[in-house]
């Protein structure tokens, strides 16, 4: 299957549970996933890369999650508390608020996936994930990844 990146304007809105799966603290790489439930209607599994991590707060677990680019205030504010140099990375804000959570990363990816949970991640398939078991084998490609157009200011 040939995989497809679609370039997409933030926000964007998963109106899904979503929960944090693995912090790669070496490929400076954050996994969040929805996982399917088909009692709900979600016969997809969800991932959301955030890859290039500078500096996060995060929850473990969101009822649903909207992903967006902070304000010019909020991104401020994140310069202050994040004084290290942030090169190409951009504040993305988890929620309404900052205290949501919010990430600090060169990218954000998500894609969808008919993988049940039980499989490796489709975004990091070279990753062993924590609690998954390496026994099964790959999941199929999500057909489209999507990734916002980087911020004008």
């Amino acid at each position: 299957m040939t995989e497809q990146v679609v370039l997409t304007h933030l926000p964007v809105d998963f109106a899904r549970p979503v929960g944090l799966v693995t912090y790669i603290i070496g490929h400076s790489q954050l996994l969040l996933r929805g996982h399917q439930n088909d009692e709900r209607g979600l016969s997809t599994t969800l991932e959301v890369l955030f890859k290039n991590v500078r500096a996060l707060s995060v929850r473990a677990h969101y009822p649903s999650l909207t992903i967006r680019d902070a304000s010019d205030e909020e991104e401020a504010e994140l310069r202050e508390a994040v004084p290290d140099p942030w090169y190409d990375a951009r504040a993305f804000v988890l929620g309404e608020r900052l205290l949501g959570g919010f990430v600090v990363a060169g990218a954000v990816y998500w894609g969808e996936s008919s993988a049940p949970e039980e499989y490796r991640s489709f975004l990091v398939p070279e990753y062993e994930l924590p609690l998954l078991d390496p026994g099964q084998p790959r999941p199929p490609e999500p057909r489209t990844i999507y990734k916002p157009y980087r911020q004008r200011r």
